[in-house]
């Protein structure tokens, strides 16, 4: 029996930086923005980097923490449970890679606030992240949605990845 993932790949115009997400996580994220009907709302994204360094590949997203601020036109994650679900996760040589938020019934275009805050989290040494990845969901989770992905290399402009494409892995 094969074991076939879908993944929604994204990456650099360069190619220097990408992400894979597999569609089982997409999911997972669909259903929180669901949940959170008009309301902003977020989550960390795990997982791993391949060897060449040059893709992320997200195998976790977190539930929205408990402690988060939200409104319909802003989002704080919090912190509670957090630490735990990276603790359990780091001993399989998954780490934290950035955050996904979801920005209701709009496009999905980052804010002051969300760049501020990704660059901020791409020099905080205790984060160990230094290139990480914001996943912003826009639209309607239940049906017409997009997904604008940036990563935020320390020290550089942020850069915009494009869908590259949904895989098909075994």
């Amino acid at each position: 029996m094969s074991n076939i993932q879908e993944k929604y790949q994204y990456s650099t115009p360069d190619g220097r930086f990408g992400i894979e997400i597999l569609s089982k996580e997409m999911s997972t994220i669909l259903k929180y923005c669901s949940e959170a009907k008009r309301q902003e709302t977020g989550g960390i994204l795990i997982g791993y980097y391949t060897d060449g360094y040059n893709m992320a590949v997200i195998t976790h997203v977190s539930a929205p923490p408990i402690d988060s601020k939200c409104s319909t036109n802003f989002f704080v994650r919090g912190i509670k449970g957090l630490q735990r679900l990276l603790n359990k996760l780091w001993q399989y040589k998954e780490y934290y890679l950035g955050e996904w938020h979801f920005h209701p019934y709009v496009a999905p275009i980052p804010s002051e606030r969300d760049h501020h805050q990704m660059l901020t989290f791409s020099c905080k040494d205790t984060l160990k992240c230094p290139e990480p990845v914001l996943l912003i969901i826009g639209g309607d989770p239940k049906s017409v949605w997009s997904a604008k992905v940036i990563v935020y290399p320390r020290g550089q402009s942020a850069l915009e990845m494009i869908e590259v494409g949904k895989l098909t892995r075994t």
